[in-house]
């Protein structure tokens, strides 16, 4: 609850005392950890699978950037028992994967031999398939339109969200969101040119496009009311991860600094990543940072020994309040994982 929440951003996270203490519980949590182990056998299709957790369920698909075919398969398991419950074959080269509610997106390209050109040649097709998670049924299979590529399109929560050119218009886009589960569509039309758009990110409410021009700029618009809630802002240059949450922009840039933009207040804040405390030690940085539903950026690095051997080196997380970084307070909470 938000009473709750409250509490602990005032008495915990802004207190150094208390942020201590939280720190030395959570390591000793971690390194005194029960966990229960459980150990499954797979077949040699499933080498090089990826793995990702939703609901309590354990899905193994096939890696991004790989050629598939009916051999290789989507399987999903009950995380506590390592059940099968179902799997299923997939075919095409795989571009991508993202997580719904209750849903998993493949990001397919394929060639299709019956479009071709002038000059005889194939033409891409790009194909979303969307399968429900336990049972994997096929809910949606979706072909983009020849001018719409991977970057414009966004799975968050129920929805995922697509921007396409508006063909009455060169001076417009349209927003599709698409709820594959209920069936349900909507779209609306923006005052944007589709040629400029470099991509899209959505936080489950707001989208945020950037386009390219002299200077790239970020424009903000609200799904449900439709409404464009900024335009024109400056975008961030030269950044290696970004992620979005309304009213954060946030992005990693010259391979050191955590750049934070408050679409509300302006506000820009900068924090060099590449610290420790320990002697002659250095931190690498891993560039991955996602935000979690608690209202945490938690990103990703390592700690490695200057000029010694790089075998013992230590995986860390850093946590990041939201709420802190609105006001440009860097105060994370660095955990260790050997």
């Amino acid at each position: 609850c938000s009473v709750w929440n409250e509490f602990i951003v005032n008495e915990i996270w802004q207190s150094r005392r208390c942020r201590n203490q939280l720190k030395k519980r959570l390591h000793r949590n971690w390194l005194n950890l029960e966990f229960k182990k459980s150990e499954q056998s797979f077949s040699e299709i499933y080498n090089q699978s990826g793995i990702k957790i939703l609901n309590g369920h354990l899905l193994l698909h096939p890696q991004v950037y790989t050629s598939t075919s009916s051999d290789h398969k989507f399987a999903c398991y009950k995380l506590k028992t390592g059940q099968k419950i179902q799997e299923r074959s997939l075919e095409g080269f795989i571009e991508r994967i993202d997580l719904g509610s209750s849903f998993i997106v493949f990001g397919f390209s394929n060639v299709d031999d019956q479009i071709n050109t002038s000059d005889d040649t194939s033409e891409s097709v790009d194909i979303l398939q969307v399968y429900s998670i336990p049972d994997l049924n096929l809910l949606a299979k979706i072909t983009l339109p020849a001018e719409q590529n991977k970057e414009l399109y966004c799975v968050k929560n129920d929805l995922i969200v697509f921007l396409r050119a508006y063909r009455q218009s060169l001076d417009s886009c349209q927003f599709v969101l698409f709820d594959p589960v209920n069936k349900e569509r909507k779209d609306f039309i923006v005052k944007l040119s589709f040629t400029d758009v470099l991509g899209i990110q959505f936080d489950g409410r707001y989208v945020l496009v950037k386009t390219i021009g002299k200077d790239d700029k970020i424009t903000v618009f609200d799904v449900i009311t439709t409404q464009c809630i900024t335009k024109g802002l400056p975008a961030s240059e030269f950044t290696l991860n970004e992620v979005f949450r309304y009213p954060l922009s946030l992005s990693i840039e010259d391979h050191c600094y955590l750049t934070v933009f408050n679409i509300k207040t302006l506000a820009r804040y900068k924090h060099f990543i590449h610290r420790s405390k320990k002697p002659n030690t250095e931190i690498g940085l891993l560039n991955q940072m996602f935000i979690s539903d608690s209202g945490f950026l938690i990103l990703s690095r390592y700690e490695k020994f200057k000029r010694t051997d790089h075998s013992n080196c230590c995986s860390q997380m850093e946590l990041f309040n939201l709420e802190d970084l609105k006001y440009g307070i860097f105060q994370p909470v660095t955990l260790d994982i050997r």
